[in-house]
């Protein structure tokens, strides 16, 4: 005996207007309008609150600009002061010096990296921060600051405040002009980004962008940072020395050797959302 395949079978489609398939009116926008501001209203107060008592970390956006761009000058340290750096910078007693690569291709390496950059939400203008980067019981590098430096007031887990100072940072045609200080213990640099391949997009290696995750201050205070696509992926162009004139006087010059390792120059802005101070309550005096 066959079975009759051609036969028709009863199909159960599902039932049409559904919530999800619903156009939006007028009024429906407003209802919702008025709930997502109730509801979103009482998630920050009570935010607020659990932050107040220690429950919870705060988050804030922190914004680097495109315009200008973000600059990175990246220096091997001196071979002959890297035991001794640590001490000198006064790094806590559980970070060590670490070596990292910067771009995919390089070898791990101890670096300086003065990061020259404009920012908006948590802090805003002109900042210039030098950095080394560290590891403690697990290995990982991260970044540490140990100079950094506002057009505007602001503040940081070292000094509280952070007085204003001279920063330059602009971009003119292809054409990158900085100055962090003044007189003769400024850091000048000039940067002519030449057309196409000869100043290529480059990768980054990923340990230097999960470097970021935790990014110290020198009393071991760190601010733990949570970053799109423009730091893990970023458009970025490696700028050949010979198309940069750089003149540090700065006392940090002596740390490192006279020729950058790379200047790249970021061609996006970086979007972050940071929980500054993130370890401070488990932090031992």
């Amino acid at each position: 005996m066959f079975t009759n395949l051609s036969r028709r079978r009863d199909v159960v489609t599902p039932s049409p207007g559904t919530p999800l398939t619903r156009p939006l009116t007028r009024r429906g926008r407003r209802g919702r309008t008025i709930l997502k501001r109730f509801l979103y209203t009482q998630l920050a107060l009570r935010q607020a609150f659990m932050i107040a008592i220690g429950r919870e970390q705060p988050l804030v956006n922190f914004t680097v600009e495109a315009d200008p761009p973000s600059v990175y000058f990246v220096f091997r340290i001196r071979a002959e002061i890297v035991e001794q750096l640590g001490d000198r910078l006064g790094l806590p007693p559980d970070l060590h010096l670490a070596p990292i690569r910067c771009l995919r291709d390089d070898e791990p390496a101890h670096l300086v990296v003065l990061n020259v950059y404009r920012v908006s939400g948590l802090a805003n203008g002109l900042r210039a921060e030098w950095s080394v980067f560290v590891a403690g019981a697990t290995g990982v590098p991260r970044y540490l600051v140990f100079d950094a430096r506002s057009s505007q007031t602001s503040m940081d887990p070292v000094d509280i405040i952070t007085r204003a100072s001279p920063i330059l940072h602009e971009r003119r045609g292809s054409v990158i002009e900085t100055r962090v200080g003044a007189g003769p213990t400024a850091f000048v640099s000039t940067i002519d980004i030449p057309p196409g391949d000869a100043a290529p997009r480059v990768a980054p290696a990923p340990e230097w962008a999960t470097a970021n995750d935790f990014i110290y201050w020198g009393n071991g205070i760190c601010d733990r940072t949570f970053y799109d696509a423009g730091m893990i992926d970023p458009k970025q162009r490696k700028v050949p020395t010979s198309a940069c004139a750089i003149d540090d006087r700065t006392g940090w010059a002596e740390l490192v050797e006279p020729e950058p390792v790379h200047v790249l120059v970021f061609e996006d802005a970086i979007e972050l959302v940071i929980s500054p101070w993130e370890n401070l309550d488990r932090l031992k005096p």
